[in-house]
């Protein structure tokens, strides 16, 4: 089962910005649907490229995709994924609209006993996670529909079920600005390789 997950990661480009929020976010931390009535606004996160490349995935770090990937996903019906329009501003006068993927179904999952990792004098967080490793015992009792997609609860981590990275990765042309790294293979050093 744990080779059936795959942690969403942005792809590294100097050319792809990193995206931030340009209004109150905190509602967004909860783990639930939020309401929203208009777009959320972000924007290009320091440092800004000199000529920003703005692709089909970027990080907030929820994931932020374009139309045709939430498009592609939205028929999924994802258990826990709110899909929120928002307006990204690029530069003077270029708004661009994306889909923040709220994703607030948490799982807690992580197999405690065979991951490596470092928490914080008070167990509320982790400090370093090297390996994971999902608890099947604990994902076998949620029924797949409501496992495609969700976050870690003990750390800031996206999952998607391998029947999710293949609708993803079977789009032509390819998505650019992502890469799905297998459960097994990832640890929170990822990002840098």
């Amino acid at each position: 089962m744990q080779r059936e997950y795959f942690v969403l990661m942005r792809a590294r480009s100097q050319q792809h910005p990193l995206l931030v929020w340009g209004q109150d976010y905190l509602p967004f931390l909860k783990a639930g649907p939020v309401e929203v009535r208009e777009p959320v606004t972000l924007k290009l996160g320091e440092p800004v490229p000199p000529k920003p490349v703005m692709v089909d995935h970027h990080s907030l770090p929820a994931p932020v995709v374009s139309s045709r990937l939430k498009e592609a996903l939205a028929p999924r019906d994802l258990h826990g994924v709110q899909w929120v329009p928002a307006d990204v501003h690029v530069g003077e006068g270029d708004v661009r609209r994306y889909w923040l993927m709220h994703m607030w179904r948490q799982i807690r999952c992580m197999d405690r006993e065979r991951s490596d990792f470092r928490a914080a004098p008070s167990g509320l967080f982790l400090l370093s996670l090297d390996r994971l490793v999902l608890d099947e015992a604990v994902l076998r009792e949620i029924p797949l529909e409501q496992r495609l997609a969700f976050l870690l609860e003990e750390d800031t981590v996206h999952l998607f079920h391998r029947s999710v990275v293949d609708r993803v990765l079977s789009l032509t042309p390819p998505p650019e600005g992502l890469r799905f790294i297998p459960v097994e293979e990832w640890n929170d050093s990822a990002g840098f390789r």
